[in-house]
């Protein structure tokens, strides 16, 4: 592996046979390209150079190359509903083995044809779940990000100026609460965000949803943290309909990583030679209104849909038109959040009036 990662293709050449992999990878990505495309394209390459011993094969001496470098992805089979995982983890789950959900009783797998030889059954529904700790350790192992993931500690200024995230009340705070945490400088604070699309470009008759859900490393300097290459994507999440209260099902093998990583995981930095236990947190969630309701399973319609008052909320229902009028007063303003959109036979110059009378 490490030969064929520094040893160039030919005299003259800088790439090696593991970045020519990674790049026909990448091109794949990136455009879309057929595996036979790309094996017509390796093809080429090889009767262009003079010495076709360092090139890749095929596209599967490629992938295979590249998947020695241990960034593999886990494919688990769920419900068709999103009622559960069929996985193991350390933390006492065990349905890695079941044939169908424990709570709808629906099956795991297709039925197989009558008359066909037997072989692996197929999944009904499956999700792809990319490991986060080996990635991270990778940004110890290289030079060029190594010394990075200390700079939310290195060029601390006492400012009230806000120009990172760690010059923040939440990181602060954090810093308050876990002292042995903080003593290491090398810990990694992470950011989740996750939104749903429509992966089809054309419009379809049936909506169709897709998660993905990316955490990003705040240890590295602004102008890094939302580059590409440092927004991981963690999990695939693919639904036709809307997740609403089963997205936490989908959170599991995340879930099970982070609680890892709180714990420490050995890892080795190449920038100062040594070996440190590596623990992570997740300091927030980056989303829109509704998407933090599914993630904190907070109710973010209604009279209590305002996750700051709570309870105390002064929201009431206006008795004719059965519309939520939201009031919070703050010091020296009063702030309101009116659904007023749905009265269609009030003028706007009169909804103003009614709420410059009765609001403010």
């Amino acid at each position: 592996m490490l030969l064929e990662a520094n040893e160039p293709l030919f005299e003259g050449v800088v790439d090696s046979k593991l970045s020519m992999c990674m790049k026909l990878l990448a091109c794949k990505s990136n455009w879309n390209v057929p595996n036979q495309c790309l094996d017509f394209i390796i093809t080429m390459l090889s009767d262009a150079t003079p010495i076709k011993e360092g090139l890749p094969k095929s596209y599967y001496d490629a992938k295979r190359l590249v998947s020695m470098l241990g960034l593999k992805a886990k494919r688990i089979d769920c419900c068709v509903k999103g009622c559960v995982f069929f996985y193991d983890n350390e933390y006492g789950k065990n349905d890695g083995r079941l044939l169908q959900c424990k709570f709808c009783h629906h099956a795991r797998y297709h039925d197989p044809k009558v008359g066909t030889s037997k072989r692996k059954p197929i999944p009904l529904k499956k999700m792809f779940y990319f490991l986060i700790n080996p990635r991270l350790q990778r940004l110890f192992a290289s030079m060029q990000t190594a010394g990075q993931m200390t700079w939310h500690y290195d060029n601390r200024r006492p400012s009230s100026v806000l120009r990172h995230p760690s010059d923040g009340e939440a990181w602060k705070h954090f810093d308050q609460l876990h002292l042995e945490f903080v003593a290491e400088p090398r810990n990694i604070r992470l950011g989740l965000c996750s939104d749903g699309f429509n992966p089809y470009i054309q419009a379809s008759e049936k909506p169709y949803s897709c998660w993905p859900v990316i955490v990003t490393p705040y240890n590295l300097p602004l102008e890094m943290c939302m580059l590409k290459p440092y927004m991981l994507l963690t999990c695939l999440i693919p639904d036709p309909h809307n997740l609403k209260a089963c997205i936490d099902v989908y959170l599991q093998p995340l879930i099970d990583d982070l609680k890892k990583l709180w714990s420490g995981v050995q890892t080795y930095n190449i920038k100062r030679k040594q070996n440190f236990m590596m623990q992570g947190s997740l300091m927030w969630t980056i989303n829109d209104f509704p998407a933090y309701g599914m993630f904190s399973s907070w109710e973010t319609q209604g009279i209590l849909a305002c996750p700051y008052n709570m309870e105390h909320t002064k929201a009431f229902i206006l008795e004719h038109e059965k519309k939520i009028v939201g009031l919070n007063h703050t010091v020296g303003s009063c702030l309101m959040i009116i659904h007023l959109r749905g009265i269609k036979r009030l003028s706007k110059r009169t909804k103003l009036k009614w709420v410059d009378h009765h609001l403010c």
